[in-house]
């Protein structure tokens, strides 16, 4: 038989081990065995549970408590535990798979990123846990003789002498000298080396620096012998350059220029301003919808008791579009804050401008920075182009929506008085009057050269020619009354434009609070222009120089809008106070100037905004609550009114108030009897006719379509303030309708209008207010021609599709009988059979969790029992051996007697 090569020894060891693991089971029990029984019994089915040892699961189960919920038991009441966080050390794994696993995750430590590219040697080595690099000490050791020669260089003490003095002089000594020193002896000798130590050494320390003197006075002699001279050389050298390299030397020091972008075509820059106005168009209607900003909405907060209705409450509403900031987006809630400021009274404002000016801006640095940009424009342009380009994507945003009126004299101070424009009027005029210019990419709000005649271009040249060309912030108001007091218009605007220039906010620091302040100074001055308004002259000059003073105001406002927005808020807040004490008269004429500067400053047709929406507010109380008697209150009423025109112009919205006011103005046009009675709205009267024309006027030829301004002081209602009135109310009706037609209820709006127009006896007014009157009529029937009501009707149902039944299968068939149910009904009784299983696990394994705790806690019990019994009965054996020996000296005792 041929011998078989590489059989496996089978090894003594490896025998061994099987033995045990035969000898190590053991046989089961018949009566520890559960056998589960079936009703219906399948051949050849296998079950997972046919046979059960409770008796090993249950030492199974307490293995696995002991290992878990016991070690939870032992450590609840401690504070603090012990984690072993080492690798492997949880598992079952042998000894050396744990090393080789911890040595693994340390050599992978060591190859991180930070030491990928580190060529040096990364192994460390160490000797009883300390590295070698701790341990190696280069110390020099020293032999006995070389201890002993530099003994005394350590600064110690002599032995001998520690001898001597310390520990000598006793009877036993034998100094085996005769007349040994005692110890105050010893003490001067000491002391007396001391010091000549002391003085040897500052010897040698004088004589060093004197050597050092010495060689550095030597030195510049020496360095002549040893560097040779050359200056002569450099001068000849000097003197041999020519042109040429002198042209080189500067080419190659010269600042090279940077990469930079093409240029771009003439097409490429049409089509980028294009898009760049379509943009802000529709930026400016996003506002004037309401819509928020456009960015990465933050996830809203969702309560554990929200119903999932998509219901808002109304204070949530509120925070996400009353909010404003300084370029008119969105951003804060219309409180009494700004940016997540508290409003900064007027009288605070000015104090805490006036100290940061003193501390900011001093009075030299505003001269030499005045005198630069007087004589170089340029220059400053160049230097403060961060700046104007901040102020340009501020004006930007609020352009599209400004209105200006006209520049010229007449027509400026009629403007104002009267502010009637037509619809098409009042947006022409929004691109008209303010326009940005583009000079050396620092684009600035300016008044259009063409709406100055030549007149006015002369006397600006020679108001400038008479000027200083430097002033300084006021800082007072007293003192910019001074600057303006008994000067023309004219003067006042280069006084106001040269005040901006030189203490621009990129010149210094402090100039945008001192420009702040300026601000609230000029709405002051304003404010003190309209109030004592002695005659039609002065309104007239008066209006003439608010008209003026406009662009340099818009100017300010675009250099500082947190102060804008603080000092606007807070005059019209003190104005509505002043108008709430006295509701039954209208408010002064400055604030009526205030409601049109706000036109002029911020954008009017946003949704929601921190000043203009508080505007339409006082507007609607004043055309509510105010009586109109005079001529002057007609005349404010339809000042607001034209107000209200030029507000909503581009927002097409609805101030109901307006069309309650135009319509009291004809009714007041109505004749009226005791007995035939005209119901009207408040502030209006039935009875009131001051408006009916008695007397015949159609011959009257010369007739001003506006509003003079004498008619903004005067009270007597005379036959030509009648006819310009109703013509103006006319004309409002007309742009009212015109702005208005487009929206769904504009029939409904207009319905009382119509009603009174019916009623005027148009027969004594000129040709010019009956065609007015025409005019309106024609408007009036042609919406309601127009309008084409949609009426609510049900929604019509969908036809019902023919029910489609789902075929009866069954996946696995079995003699258990089901109920018939759809899927989703079968999915969830199973899912809620498998949860009722669940929980009664659970719930068993809770009880035997519980079970466990109580026998721990017994066995504990008992435990402790035991140790102090045992505790009991040492005490009491102790007690007992003592009595006994008390009882035994006692018999002692006793005998001895």
């Amino acid at each position: 038989m041929a011998k078989t090569k590489n059989r496996k020894r089978v090894s003594v060891d490896h025998i061994q081990k099987k033995r045990q693991e035969k000898g190590a089971k053991k046989t089961l029990n018949p009566f520890e065995m559960h056998i589960n029984k079936e009703k219906m019994r399948v051949l050849g089915k296998k079950l997972k549970n046919e046979r059960g040892l409770p008796g090993v699961s249950r030492a199974k189960a307490i293995k696995k408590r002991k290992g878990t919920l016991l070690s939870e038991y032992k450590l609840q009441h401690k504070s603090n535990k012990f984690t072993d966080r080492r690798i492997g050390e949880k598992g079952h794994a042998p000894d050396e798979d744990k090393i080789m696993a911890r040595f693994a995750a340390l050599r992978a430590k060591a190859h991180n990123r930070k030491n990928i590219f580190n060529l040096a040697d990364d192994e460390v080595l160490t000797h009883k846990g300390q590295t070698l690099s701790e341990i190696e000490k280069f110390d020099d050791p020293k032999s006995d003789e070389e201890e002993s020669e530099d003994e005394n260089k350590t600064g110690k003490l002599d032995s001998n002498f520690v001898e001597n003095a310390h520990f000598g002089g006793g009877v036993l000594s034998k100094t085996g000298q005769e007349g040994a020193k005692n110890h105050k002896q010893l003490i001067e000798q000491l002391i007396e080396e001391s010091k000549k130590r002391k003085a040897e050494k500052q010897r040698i320390k004088e004589a060093t620096e004197e050597l050092t003197e010495k060689l550095d006075t030597e030195w510049k002699d020496l360095v002549q012998i040893v560097k040779p001279n050359k200056k002569n050389e450099e001068l000849v050298e000097k003197a041999q350059l020519n042109d040429y390299d002198k042209m080189i030397r500067e080419l190659r020091f010269e600042a090279r220029g940077t990469v930079s972008d093409r240029l771009k075509t003439e097409e490429e820059i049409a089509k980028e301003e294009k898009e760049k106005l379509e943009m802000l168009e529709q930026e400016r209607l996003d506002r004037m919808k309401g819509a928020t900003e456009t960015g990465p909405q933050r996830p809203n907060h969702r309560s554990a008791d929200d119903l999932d209705d998509g219901f808002v409450y109304e204070s949530d509403f509120e925070e996400n579009i009353l909010s404003y900031d300084k370029d008119g987006v969105a951003k804060v809630q219309v409180t009494a804050e700004f940016k997540g400021k508290p409003i900064v009274p007027e009288s605070e404002l000015e104090a805490t401008n006036s100290n940061n000016e003193e501390e900011e801006n001093p009075d030299s640095d505003q001269d030499s920075n005045c005198d630069e940009q007087e004589n170089s424009d340029v220059e400053q342009d160049e230097d403060n182009s961060n700046d104007e380009e901040k102020m340009e994507s501020d004006s930007e945003d609020s352009l599209a929506d400004l209105k200006k009126d006209e520049s010229s004299d007449d027509s400026e101070s009629e403007k104002e008085d009267d502010n009637k424009p037509s619809g098409q009027d009042i947006i022409a005029k929004s691109k008209r009057k303010l326009e940005i210019s583009n000079d050396n990419n620092a684009k600035k709000v300016k008044l259009s050269e063409n709406t100055l005649s030549t007149s006015e271009r002369l006397e600006l040249e020679k108001a400038g020619n008479d000027l200083p060309f430097t002033f300084k912030l006021p800082e007072t108001y007293e003192a910019l009354v001074k600057m303006f007091e008994n000067r023309s218009i004219a003067h006042q605007k280069v006084i106001l434009e040269r005040m901006i220039k030189c203490n621009h906010p990129s010149l210094s620091q402090g100039n945008k609070n001192g420009l702040g302040l300026l601000f609230v100074y000029v709405l002051q001055y304003i404010n003190d222009l309209f109030t004592d308004t002695e005659n039609d002259v002065h309104l007239k000059q008066s209006f003439h120089t608010f008209s003026s003073l406009t662009p340099y105001i818009f100017e300010l406002a675009q250099l500082n809008p947190e102060n804008t927005h603080n000092s606007v808020l807070e005059v019209l807040k003190e104005k509505h106070q002043e108008f709430r004490k006295k509701k039954k008269k209208y408010a002064g004429l400055e604030v009526l100037v205030y409601l049109k500067l706000v036109s002029l400053l911020f954008s009017t047709s946003d949704f929601r905004h921190q000043i203009v929406t508080p505007c339409f507010m006082f507007i609607e109380q004043m055309l509510k609550f105010c009586r109109v008697k005079t001529a002057q209150d007609i005349a404010y009423g339809l000042f607001l009114c034209t107000l209200v025109l030029e507000y909503t112009a581009l927002s097409k919205r609805v101030l109901p108030l307006t069309i309650v006011y135009l319509a009291g103005i004809l009714h007041m046009a109505i004749p009226k009897t005791s007995v035939k009675l005209i119901k009207i709205c408040p502030p209006f009267k039935p009875l009131a006719s001051d408006l009916v024309l008695t007397s015949d006027k159609t011959s009257l030829s010369t007739l001003n379509s506006k509003l003079n301004v004498s008619y903004l002081i005067q009270s007597e209602v005379t036959d030509e303030f009648k006819i310009v009135a109703l013509l103006l109310t006319l004309r409002l009706l007309n742009d009212f309708i015109e702005n208005l037609k487009d929206l769904p209820s504009s029939v409904e709006i207009f319905e009382p209008i119509n009603k009174f127009l019916i009623q005027i006896p148009m027969e004594f007014y000129p040709k010019l207010v009956r065609d007015e009157y025409k005019r309106v009529c024609d408007s009036l029937e042609k919406l309601q021609s127009e309008r084409k009501l949609e009426y609510l009707v049900l929604e019509a149902k969908k036809p019902k599709a023919l029910r489609l039944y789902e075929p009866k299968i069954v996946e696995i068939y079995d003699i258990k009988r089901r109920k018939v149910q759809s899927k989703e009904k079968a999915e969830r009784e199973k899912l809620m059979h498998k949860l009722k299983k669940e929980t009664k696990g659970a719930l068993r394994e809770i009880r035997r969790d519980k079970a466990f705790l109580a026998r721990v806690k017994i066995n504990e019990r008992i435990q402790s029992d035991k140790e102090r019994r045992a505790r009991v009965n040492k005490l009491y054996a102790e007690a007992a051996n003592q009595q006994s020996e008390l009882n035994a000296m006692d018999r002692k005792n006793k005998r001895k007697k």
